[in-house]
């Protein structure tokens, strides 16, 4: 998958460097050497994604992020910050700012690519349906609904795939603090029975759970219709980076380095969260709409539009089967006629 990047550094050999990888997997390349021109850039050429240094002079990665997110246009344009900052506080304000990732130097470049890659696909999913939401605006439809506001990632229901039960504890313990209500799945076959019937915001697992493969899980949640657009957050060791990729390339979500940090592992879960409940959000709207376009607003009947698709199909059946047809209207003076 090819995307249009964004380079962000003040450092031109960073710059040049990052460039000749991405351009290697074919990837379009812009690049910026401070923030002011990366903001004016986004606002003439958005790109599909944004790769950030943090340390900057006049204005650093984080406010450089925080307009990106204040922008209307810009606020779900993804946002990953590739620094040499290593400190797990700075990690966590580059989440808190916005960004949707936050890479400390050296990068592994296959992890970055993957991570790339998931990133777009997300978010030409995320432009589809708010495309669709505004052309249903357009229309008059609908009314457009808020946008996710920051406290929209409390209380939410997760699935935890967890056989330990002290590390089961201990991350459930930590999501407490939003009010989540946390489920624990022991294994696999309990995972997938659960996230079957339960309406889950986001599925948490590790790469190994029990002596079970657990991008195995990952791959069963993303091929069931059930399933599908669930967020999976992957919490993995460092010397797993070759299955993260694997993980990212599979479809999930987001990931989590081991040793667990609670402050970062609340970042990651309501950026999910938040980003789930509003694609749900745009689904059920758009949802909406197509059922306001086939249906009378005041009686709820079945309009014009919808009849006249049905009887094609109706008639059609008649000629396939050669069973009789009848049909039943009634005129605005409520007299009903019959048909055969």
């Amino acid at each position: 998958m090819s995307a249009r990047v964004l380079v962000v550094d003040d450092i031109a050999a960073n710059v040049r460097l990052l460039e000749a990888k991405l351009a290697a997997e074919y990837f379009e390349v812009m690049t910026a050497n401070s923030g002011e021109e990366a903001l004016a850039l986004i606002e003439k050429q958005t790109p599909d994604i944004v790769l950030l240094d943090v340390m900057m002079p006049e204005m650093d990665g984080f406010e450089v992020c925080r307009r990106i997110r204040a922008n209307a246009r810009t606020r779900f344009l993804p946002v990953v910050m590739v620094t040499a900052l290593s400190d797990q506080a700075d990690r966590v304000r580059g989440l808190e700012a916005g960004a949707d990732d936050f890479l400390t130097k050296p990068v592994n470049d296959l992890a970055l690519f993957a991570r790339v890659r998931s990133l777009v696909r997300l978010k030409m999913i995320m432009d589809e349906w708010r495309m669709r939401e505004q052309t249903s605006g357009q229309f008059e439809v609908f009314s457009s609904e808020a946008e996710p506001s920051e406290e929209e990632h409390q209380g939410a229901k997760i699935l935890l795939v967890e056989g330990f039960a002290p590390a089961a504890q201990r991350i459930s313990s930590i999501l407490a603090a939003d009010q989540d209500v946390v489920e624990v799945a022991v294994n696999s076959a309990d995972a997938l029975h659960r996230a079957a019937r339960g309406q889950y915001d986001l599925v948490i697992t590790g790469l190994q759970i029990g002596e079970e493969d657990g991008l195995r899980l990952c791959s069963n949640l993303r091929s069931h219709e059930e399933t599908r657009q669930v967020p999976i957050l992957l919490i993995v060791d460092e010397f797993e980076m070759p299955r993260l990729v694997k993980g990212l390339d599979i479809g999930v979500s987001d990931y989590l380095m081991k040793p667990i940090d609670a402050n970062e592992l609340l970042a990651r879960v309501r950026i999910q969260v938040r980003r789930r409940r509003y694609q749900d959000r745009l689904r059920a709207n758009y949802e909406r709409s197509l059922s306001m376009a086939l249906t009378d607003v005041l009686t709820g009947v079945y309009n014009r539009r919808y009849a006249l698709r049905h009887m094609d199909g109706l008639m059609k059946r008649v000629g396939d089967t050669g069973k009789a047809l009848s049909q039943i209207v009634e005129d605005h003076q409520g007299q009903l006629s019959l048909t055969i």
